[in-house]
């Protein structure tokens, strides 16, 4: 299997310092088209670091060692094990405007995230391929969890993702809220 480098890379930042990548989100594009979500995320000046097509073929968006802007405001286990508040305001955002994304990657699935549109085999195949190759590089990779999980209230994706099954084959620890 082989990885598809977009060019230019999506919207990124630097690390900060010597940051620990832990964490895999994953989420789904809510929509049937790869090249139409990659338009939207270049307009929104978001991004993935991977996003992986129906065919399951992997697109590489942003390097692993940068920052992509995939979760927004969100709580993970960085956030949990400095006991920082889980309270949200009344549009869903965490108070103390926290964001997995710097010690995180982003990882999408094109998925219309509906509750009926199924992951493909190809999808499943390569992201288990994929995990298992960033695993080699980035031996720091402990746990996987997905967007709603780090956005509960504002976002569902991915709706159909069996992330227990995707943590066993990939040796991932599954992160979610106390």
């Amino acid at each position: 299997m082989s990885v598809e480098c977009i060019q230019p890379w999506l919207a990124h930042r630097p690390r900060r310092g010597a940051t620990v990548v832990d964490t895999i989100v994953m989420h789904a594009t809510c929509s049937d088209d790869l090249l139409g979500t990659i338009v939207q995320l270049k307009e929104k000046g978001l991004s993935y670091h991977y996003i992986i097509d129906r065919m399951g073929l992997p697109h590489k968006c942003v390097p692993y060692s940068a920052v992509a802007f995939h979760a927004g405001n969100s709580y993970g286990p960085h956030e949990a094990a400095r006991s920082i508040s889980r309270e949200q305001d009344s549009n869903r955002n965490f108070i103390d405007m926290t964001s997995v994304n710097e010690y995180s990657l982003g990882i999408c699935l094109v998925n219309c995230n509906d509750g009926s549109d199924a992951m493909s085999q190809e999808q499943a195949d390569a992201c288990v391929w994929l995990i298992k190759e960033l695993r080699q590089s980035l031996k720091s990779l402990k746990f996987i969890t997905t967007h709603y999980w780090v956005s509960p209230g504002r976002v569902t994706d991915p709706d159909t993702l069996d992330i227990h099954r995707l943590a066993k084959k990939t040796g991932l620890e599954i992160w979610t809220p106390g």
